[in-house]
């Protein structure tokens, strides 16, 4: 064994500087804000995504206030999570609109195409349902 392996006698240990505290609320926040808006990004998941981005907003939010009260050194990522939130919320409310309002454009079609569909007998008659709601649809 070399001699470098043992601590000289009288030297000092060399002591690292306490890391700074980080802050889990900010992880928290940027997971919950990435996922509610890939979520809102899909069609199908876009109630998801508003629930998501309301939370990830809330996360990012506290994560913010007790990193400035505690000196946590990842606030940029409650920052992102609350960027990523607000962007889920903007997403998801617009496709709810513009789904509701479809909806509420076409009751009387979507009506008539589940009259269609309860009738049907066969295959082509389900077809020729679907065919008739694609072109009675309004946007």
């Amino acid at each position: 064994m070399s001699t470098s392996e043992y601590p000289v006698p009288g030297q000092q240990p060399v002591v690292a500087s306490p890391a700074r505290p980080r802050n889990g609320m900010g992880v928290a926040a940027l997971v919950v804000g990435v996922a509610s808006l890939v979520a809102a990004l899909s069609f199908v998941l876009f109630p998801l995504g508003f629930i998501g981005g309301i939370v990830a907003v809330i996360f990012g939010i506290i994560a913010s206030t007790r990193g400035r009260a505690r000196g946590a050194t990842n606030s940029g990522q409650a920052v992102a999570g609350i960027v990523c939130g607000v962007l889920a919320l903007v997403i998801a409310v617009t496709f709810g609109v513009r789904v509701g309002t479809l909806v509420a454009r076409n009751t009387s079609v979507f009506t008539r195409f589940d009259n269609c569909i309860a009738k049907a007998s066969h295959r082509s008659a389900v077809s020729s349902c679907i065919a008739r709601l694609s072109t009675d649809i309004r946007p």
